[in-house]
């Protein structure tokens, strides 16, 4: 009842990643005659990269009518994001119950604000993201 909507929870950091580029715009250059295609924006809700990065490639160059493109990387556009695991306050789960996890995704100016073993409370989208490398 809450996926895509606003939700605020309250919780304990148990890990956190390392801050790594998210892609956000990306531009391709034709590997037949050169011409750089873009700006094209790639699904950041996608945790599949690859499929993320070829969904927003061009079906063909408009030039010479050829398919095979490679991703331009300096003149792609990228964001900073961090994996925040955030666990249930102990306090608040009835005893015999394992609390629940939840990942959150942080960006731009929330990375390296939260330390594992804080608590906090979190304000954003509740999201559904599928996990192919976790999908049999």
């Amino acid at each position: 009842s809450h996926l895509d909507c606003l939700v605020k929870v309250h919780g304990t950091v148990t890990r956190r990643s390392t801050v790594y580029p998210q892609l956000q715009l990306a531009y391709y250059t034709c590997q037949n005659c050169k011409n750089v295609q873009g700006p094209f924006r790639v699904d950041s809700n996608n945790n599949d990269t690859n499929a993320a990065v070829s969904a927003a490639a061009p079906d063909q160059c408009p030039s010479c009518e050829m398919a095979i493109f490679r991703l331009h990387p300096t003149l792609s556009l990228y964001r900073n994001v961090q994996r925040v695991n955030l666990q249930e306050t102990p306090g608040s789960v009835p005893p015999g119950r394992v609390p629940r996890t939840k990942e959150v995704l942080l960006s731009d100016d929330l990375i390296d604000t939260a330390r594992p073993g804080e608590e906090i409370e979190v304000t954003g989208v509740f999201i559904h993201k599928m996990d192919s490398v976790m999908t049999i």
